[in-house]
């Protein structure tokens, strides 16, 4: 299956950027199940659709919920996905429109 997505171009700073939501709550239970069905919710592919659904869904996360920025760099597909994009549009992330 293949899927076209919006990647804010927003990129703060890191490469091929995607966003998610960490909520560190108590943190007893530091296996790895805990940490990725506990603590991270996401990928979102802009600050503002992660801000909105922390937002609505407010009551779901601790007060200490942020919205984080992270770098795809490391995931091949999605960086190769990224520079695809951009050849095809003619411009990197980021650059001006």
């Amino acid at each position: 299956m293949k899927i076209e997505i919006e990647v804010s171009e927003d990129n703060e700073g890191t490469a091929a950027p995607w966003w998610l939501i960490v909520d560190p709550k108590q943190n007893m239970d530091c296996s790895h199940v805990a940490v990725a069905m506990g603590m991270i919710t996401g990928p979102y592919f802009s600050r503002e659709a992660a801000e909105e659904y922390l937002r609505r869904t407010r009551y779901n996360f601790s007060k200490r919920a942020v919205v984080w920025c992270s770098s795809g760099c490391y995931s091949e597909e999605y960086l190769m996905a990224i520079k695809r994009a951009e050849k095809k549009c003619g411009r990197r992330m980021g650059d001006s429109k």
